[in-house]
């Protein structure tokens, strides 16, 4: 878990900056500020991550990859990760692990916060925000905004260092973005949660096809908790998300990729006894892809089911877990895990895991 005091405390200006140190985690960047990030989890590919942004799953549906490059930290209130193949919870993608974003929340008293950033290359950066609630509600409201003149990355030197083209210009990186989110708990400890991002960005670089492009991020979801039963927890959570991009050369466009993703879960948590929970439930994702390229399928469901049994007893703990997906597109696959730790002490821990895993073609 990388918590808001510690991407503070390191200063990190990115996503990349917050995950970076961690074990089992690689990074390629195509650039300076805004270009292209990929993240690589125990060596598998960069669209082998599942990414989440309060439970949502975000990423482009035709690249599969999701864009780090853009997501604001200054609306960041911690993420978490695990390693290793996820798939028997999540599905498709959770190979090399999950990475879970999730936004500033609030809560407490009314406390206004600000920020501000500058640097050489003409850049600056600022976020404002509110946030509060009382005891047992929230709300956060704040707004970030970037701009970087950057570098003339590129002085058209042939067949060296992948520069291809002649273009003497600084290549510059502005963005702008907001995020709301509010809940309420209630007295039968029921919960309700809503929460809104949206990013905006333009980006430059030098390229012979393209050496513009404008992306826009956007996340809206919701998800309610409630107990029927003193044993039972039930957890329903929805959204959208949203990629798009178009591409400039030279303030022409040329190409347009827009993908949505919607998302519906519900999930059942059974509290048989203390350490013992057995977690049951069901989801469904359907892509959508609008372009001006002509891809053969253009929208696909996904349905799936998943169980899972979480024992603990003394200094021994165990996890069993399953689950079956079925592609509209690509048909069904069935994945599983199973993994046993024990606490030698309470500094010393060894595990042990096996599990399956897929990536569903983009």
């Amino acid at each position: 878990v990388v918590t808001r005091e510690q991407i503070e405390q390191r200063q990190a200006r990115t996503v990349e900056d917050a995950l970076r140190g961690l074990p089992g985690i690689d990074f390629g960047n195509n650039g300076g500020r805004g270009r292209a990030t990929s993240i690589f989890m125990r060596g598998t590919e960069s669209d082998h991550v599942l990414v989440l942004v309060d439970g949502v799953k975000i990423g482009s549906a035709t690249t599969g990859g999701a864009p780090f490059e853009h997501l604001p930290i200054g609306q960041i209130e911690r993420i978490e990760v695990v390693s290793g193949p996820r798939s028997s919870l999540y599905g498709s993608e959770a190979l090399g692990g999950v990475i879970q974003i999730f936004t500033r929340k609030g809560g407490g008293e009314l406390t206004p916060s600000f920020s501000v950033t500058g640097g050489s290359h003409e850049t600056g950066e600022a976020t404002v925000g509110l946030s509060g609630g009382g005891a047992n509600s929230w709300f956060n409201i704040s707004a970030s905004g970037a701009d970087n003149q950057g570098i003339n990355a590129c002085r058209g030197i042939p067949n060296r260092a992948g520069c291809f083209v002649n273009e003497p210009d600084k290549d510059a990186y502005r963005s702008v973005s907001g995020n709301a989110r509010a809940g309420m708990r209630f007295e039968n400890g029921a919960e309700v949660d809503a929460h809104y991002l949206r990013a905006e960005s333009e980006s430059f670089f030098d390229g012979g096809f393209v050496n513009e492009g404008e992306n826009m991020q956007q996340v809206l979801g919701g998800s309610a908790s409630f107990s029927p039963h003193e044993v039972l927890r039930a957890t329903v959570l929805g959204g959208r998300s949203w990629d798009y991009l178009d591409s400039f050369k030279n303030g022409v466009k040329r190409s347009r990729f827009d993908s949505k993703r919607d998302t519906l879960s519900l999930q059942n948590d059974f509290t048989m006894a203390p350490r013992h929970v057995l977690t049951a439930g069901g989801d469904f994702q359907k892509d959508q892809v609008s372009s001006d390229t002509a891809f053969p399928v253009t929208s696909r469901d996904n349905y799936g089911v998943f169980g899972q049994y979480q024992a603990g007893l003394g200094q021994h703990d165990a996890t069993l877990s399953l689950r079956r997906d079925d592609n509209e597109q690509f048909g069904g696959k069935t994945t599983g895990n199973v993994a046993y730790g024990y606490d030698f002490t309470g500094a010393l821990r060894a595990t042990a895991a096996y599990g399956t895993a897929f990536k569903a073609p983009t």
